[in-house]
């Protein structure tokens, strides 16, 4: 069979002067690949009503669909927490505007069953499927038997104090949750439809803790393996704005969380203060965010205008997934620093910086105890990331 290569990056969504630019320096890498997928957080939309229950709206110029198109992206998860921002009919029309691009999507439908579509794409004589849920999302959002919205994967959350013979007023919580048990019925049963019709399933997730770096919540984890077991050959996560650990399970690659990769959201401190935020008071709710974030709050950052995340933020890598044989598969990690214009671009040799997202990468891994001892060498012109269960190529640029 004809070898398939899937590459998948984390967050994107275009809004910026020149949106030609954003993927200029990946252009050759997406030209040689069969599926390129992303994560379309935000609507492209000229007429939209906000969504009273939405937080600052990511809404932007349509002008954005056609670069996505131009850059090769075919497949694309709308299924976040941003999707529905400018309401229904912004959520159908950008839908509608990908699909007409060439830009096929999973996860947001007119209505619960269209939610829940495949997206599915012929490579030769196999046929790659995605499915993509969001666990994240403002109230409301959800789609429903007549009602436009997101495929979601839910848990309740239960909150009991880490010491159990003692008091301690004030103090944070043990946090864990238990699955929503129609969704995640519904999600196996989703997957293994796919299966029927795919030689390869891609699951997306919209998933994860924001407000810290390296943590992976027991939803994530239980979420991923289940996935796996109804038949996911791949999984795809994303929300965390920061890059997360990867696992094998069962042989099937987990990229917890994929990070950014093309996310815009100019005019920050314009849109906190429209929001009744004001960054730097001393109010109350300013000390709470304080403290709830501490350094990885979003807040403008010097020379990012695009980009106004904490500085782990940049970094960034594409994952690059060939199937050979449909039972076998080699997955390549292609690391990427996103810049001030927030482009992201390649490492073209294992300098300092490469090593830096290796590392980062490799803290995410030792943080969550994933079977992962990654180690860096040359192996002729590739760099190789190895995994205790599996071997990962770190490849250059030119594949």
């Amino acid at each position: 069979m004809k070898k398939i290569r899937i590459l998948a990056v984390g967050d994107v969504f275009i809004d910026r002067e020149k949106p030609n630019t954003a993927f200029k320096y990946t252009s050759s890498l997406f030209e040689n690949s069969d599926v390129i997928f992303g994560n379309c957080e935000g609507v492209y939309a000229t007429q939209w009503e906000r969504a009273p229950s939405s937080g600052a709206p990511l809404v932007a110029d349509p002008v954005g669909i056609k670069v996505l198109a131009n850059a090769n992206f075919n497949l694309m998860s709308l299924a976040n927490n941003h999707a529905v921002d400018g309401g229904y009919n912004a959520l159908l029309s950008t839908l509608s505007g990908l699909e007409k691009s060439g830009i096929k999507v999973s996860g947001a439908g007119k209505n619960f069953e269209d939610a829940h579509k495949p997206a599915v794409i012929a490579c030769g004589d196999k046929r790659v499927a995605l499915l993509s849920y969001t666990s994240v999302f403002p109230h409301g959002y959800e789609a429903r038997k007549g009602v436009p919205g997101l495929a979601v994967l839910r848990a309740d959350t239960i909150y009991t104090p880490w010491e159990q013979n003692e008091w301690g007023p004030g103090l944070s919580p043990k946090v864990t949750t238990i699955p929503h048990e129609q969704d995640h019925n519904i999600f196996q049963d989703d997957i293994k439809k796919a299966k029927e019709i795919a030689d390869v399933v891609l699951v997306s997730v919209h998933w994860g803790d924001f407000t810290q770096p390296y943590v992976l919540t027991d939803h994530e984890r239980r979420a991923a393996r289940m996935a796996i077991d109804a038949g996911a050959d791949v999984i795809l996560g994303h929300h965390h704005h920061m890059i997360r650990g990867i696992e094998f399970y069962k042989g099937k690659p987990i990229f917890y969380g994929l990070g950014h990769f093309a996310f815009d959201l100019p005019n920050l401190q314009k849109r906190l203060l429209a929001e009744g935020y004001l960054i730097g008071d001393n109010s109350v709710e300013e000390r709470l965010l304080r403290r709830r974030f501490g350094e990885y709050r979003i807040f403008p950052r010097e020379g990012y205008p695009l980009l106004p995340f904490h500085p782990d933020a940049r970094f960034t890598f594409i994952a690059s997934l060939d199937f050979d044989n449909i039972s076998e598969q080699r997955v390549l990690l292609i690391p990427c620093l996103i810049d001030k214009d927030n482009v992201p671009k390649p490492f073209q040799s294992l300098d300092s910086m490469a090593k830096k997202v290796l590392q980062y990468l490799k803290k995410n891994c030792e943080y969550e105890g994933l079977s992962t001892e990654i180690s860096m060498f040359y192996d002729k012109d590739d760099f190789v990331v190895k995994f205790k269960v599996k071997e990962v190529v770190l490849s250059r640029s030119k594949l």
